[in-house]
């Protein structure tokens, strides 16, 4: 493991609270963990209330190689969400200085899917990583259940 690239619970987070580090999803379930992040210093309504929809089973927090990971967000024209590379690339110096500081980050958030895990949120902060030469981060996964009609 590259210890001094780890997304770790000491200190704060990017976001500054340390509820929303990896001692957080450890003190609560994931699923509260991910909506109180979302609607709160994660600023990703969307996606908590897309979550919200349809049952879901949680994994981790899990470490995971950054290679097994890919960003569905990004300034490259095939992302699903497209970025400008301005705005992208601050926000990587950003997050690379409060690492390089001591701070530390939430975990990302992935979808598994047949092709295999989709970072949600945390699309930056796995930039990041990958910028800093790391090789795994702290996920947390979710998978779509069926809707039993419940």
């Amino acid at each position: 493991m590259d210890r001094g690239l780890e997304i770790e619970p000491e200190g704060q987070s990017a976001e500054g609270n340390r509820h929303f580090d990896l001692a957080g999803v450890r003190s609560s379930s994931v699923a509260d963990w991910v909506d109180g992040f979302l609607r709160g210093p994660g600023g990703n309504l969307a996606l908590a209330d897309g979550l919200r929809l349809a049952p879901r089973r949680w994994e981790g927090p899990l470490w995971l190689p950054l290679t097994a990971l890919t960003r569905c967000c990004g300034p490259e024209e095939q992302m699903e969400y497209v970025v400008e590379a301005e705005s992208w690339e601050r926000r990587l110096a950003g997050l690379a200085a409060h690492l390089a500081s001591g701070g530390t980050s939430p975990p990302l958030l992935a979808q598994r899917r047949p092709e295999g895990l989709s970072v949600r949120d945390g699309n930056h902060r796995l930039g990041m990583l990958e910028r800093l030469g790391a090789t795994h981060a702290a996920v947390l996964v979710w998978t779509d259940l069926p809707d039993c009609g419940h």
